[in-house]
Order: C-alpha cells, then structure tokens, then sequence
C-alpha cells in the first residue's frame, strides 16, 4: 500500500485539476455558443445535449486520461515503470505545474474528491426520498378529486406504464419519482384546479420525463456537477439544462395533445394558484412549472410560438438515452483496455509531450 499511495495521491490530484480546467473550459465554449446569434435558434433538445455534454465531458474525460496515464505502474511495477519512464520523474501530468504545492495539493484534492462524491450521494438521496418530506408539509383539507378526472390520470399513465401516487392535498403537486419504475405523483388540488384538456397536456409532458428517464438523468449530471471544483459553472450549467428539459417536455405535450395553449394555459394558471398561497405553506415541488419565473416566462412564449414545422418529433424527444450511455461505456472500457494491451505508456507520454510545449 505504501508503494501506491503516492500513485493515489497524484491520481487524485490529476483528476481534480483535469476536471476543473475541462468544467472550465467547456463552460465557456458552451457560454459563447449560448450567445451566439446564430444559435439562438437551436431546438431545446440540442441545447438540452449541449449542456450535458459539458458537465459530463470533464470527469469521463479526466477519469480515462488518469486511467490511461498513470494505471499501468499497477501491472508493469514499479521498478519497470521507472525503468520505462524518465529518469528521476517524481511527478506526473499536470502535477508538475504544482509540485511547489505538494504534498499539501495532493492530499486537499483527495479530500475534495472524496467529499464530492460524499456530497453528491446526499443531494440524489435527498432528490429521491424527497416524497416523504412533501407528505409530512401538506395541510389534508382538500375536496377528492372527480371521477373523471382520476380516470382521464389513470388512462394517461396506463398508455406509458407510469404508476400513480394520488396524495389528497389543495397544493398543486405533481412530479414524476423514481429511476426506473417511475411514479407519477399528483395531488387532487391539481386535479381539481385545472381544464381537462389542461391535465392532458400536464400529464403529457409529466410522462415524457418518465419516458425520457430525466430523473436518471438528473442524478448522473448531480454526481458530475459536484466532481469539479468549479462549482458555479457546473451549477448554471445543469440550471440551463433543467430549462431546456422543460421546455423539450412541454414541446412533446403540445405536439401530442395539438393543443399548446392549454400547455401554456397550465403553465399559468397552476403558476398563479400557488402565488396566491401563504408563502409559509407554499410548495414548489411540482416538475411542470417550476421555480423561476423568468422560466416560466421563456417556457409560455416558446409553447405559444410553435408552428406546424417540427424539427423533432415527439418520439424522438421523449426517447431515453440509456442506449447511448451504454455504448459511451462500452467506448470507455475497450478504448482504456486497448491502450493497455498495445502501448500502456503512450497515452502519458503523449500528454507529457503536450504540457512541455504548453
């Protein structure tokens, strides 16, 4: 263990500065891409990738340079990889650029990392388990919801296998819970307080979150927004992405109902409802019209402006990504398994080459 220690150490430091420079970077390409006039004009679904990508890309990309730059001591051995390496080299990648730092760097870096991920887990558990919390704050005075209307929920979910959890509640509550036998829950104060037409369109776009696995998605792009030190970037980030998302989902219910006014219709009026609460026993756990009124704001004019033309349709939009992640996996694994069997120095030696010409 002593041996590697110092291998864990400049890992852990590597990564921690690989991911900050790429979070950083790619926040600004991202940035000057977002207020670009050119493209303004980008379905939500590409900004929505767009945003993703940035704050996946830092931490794959830093764990698979890592991997692929200094795991191969762990099979070649020490005395081989001295032997192979440069003489007297007791640092390794962008270490080097900090060794004047170490081995205080070292040590803050592996605190960071692993309190990151300490921290991450508590944010997707609190998001999962956040059911409980809304329960135990509803105030049950609501009038039960009418038969038809527990009917035309029932029907919805029935046709995308979403489960229902009906909370009897006045608040306006609705959200889908869950990874992957998703719950859809709905409080009758929403029942009650909306058009027919307009729970349509309401469980229309709650149903593609379900479909489109947000919820997972939310909780991959938490674990990697909390892995990088450069946490207001990655916090606009997945804020611009969560906006955008919203905006895909209330597309697919306009598209699938053909009727965005009562999209934006629902926006409004369950929006005002809670306005007009206490602010004491206000909620805002509702998926659909979310927090931020300039959102909100954003939302209503893009709904009322779609015309016929579709970039997308709505398959396309509420289609899970599970596949794709799949394949970057597999991607990821072979790749780091290829450049282990034919050349396990080459990926280092590489990016020695660059950080000197840098």
């Amino acid at each position: 263990m002593e041996t590697y220690w110092p291998l864990v150490l400049t890992s852990a430091e590597n990564f921690v500065l690989i991911s900050a420079t790429l979070s950083v970077a790619l926040f600004c390409a991202a940035r000057i891409i977002r207020t670009n006039r050119r493209t303004r004009a980008w379905h939500p679904l590409t900004w929505s990738r767009v945003y993703a990508s940035a704050l996946i890309v830092p931490p794959l990309a830093s764990l698979w340079l890592v991997s692929a730059s200094l795991l191969p001591v762990l099979w070649l051995g020490p005395e081989r990889w001295v032997r192979e390496h440069r003489a007297a080299h007791s640092s390794h990648l962008l270490s080097a650029l900090t060794i004047s730092l170490d081995p205080v760097l070292s040590y803050a870096a592996i605190s960071f990392a692993s309190i990151s991920l300490v921290v991450a887990a508590y944010a997707v558990a609190q998001g999962y388990f956040r059911i409980g919390r809304v329960v135990r704050r509803l105030e049950i005075e609501s009038e039960p919801a009418a038969p038809e209307r527990i009917r035309q929920v029932e029907d919805a979910c029935g046709r995308y296998e979403l489960r229902i959890g009906l909370v009897v509640s006045r608040y306006p509550i609705s959200f889908v819970w869950g990874y992957f036998r998703s719950k859809l829950i709905v409080s009758t104060g929403l029942l009650n307080a909306l058009t027919s037409e307009e729970l349509a369109a309401l469980l229309e776009h709650e149903a593609a979150h379900h479909t489109r696995r947000d919820n997972l998605s939310k909780w991959m792009l938490t674990i990697c927004r909390y892995l990088s030190p450069a946490f207001p970037f990655t916090a606009l980030l997945y804020r611009w992405w969560s906006e955008q998302v919203e905006m895909v989902c209330d597309e697919v219910a306009a598209l699938r109902t053909n009727h965005p006014l009562e999209v934006a219709g629902a926006l409004v009026r369950l929006t005002r409802l809670t306005m007009g609460m206490p602010r004491s026993s206000q909620l805002t756990e509702s998926s659909f019209f979310g927090e931020h009124q300039a959102t909100l704001e954003r939302r209503v004019e893009r709904v009322l402006s779609l015309g016929g033309a579709r970039t997308f349709e709505p398959v396309a939009m509420s289609s899970s990504w599970m596949k794709a992640t799949m394949l970057c996996g597999a991607a990821f694994v072979l790749t780091l398994a290829t450049v282990f069997a034919v050349s396990p120095l080459a990926i280092h030696r590489i990016l020695e080459i660059l950080l000197q010409v840098f």
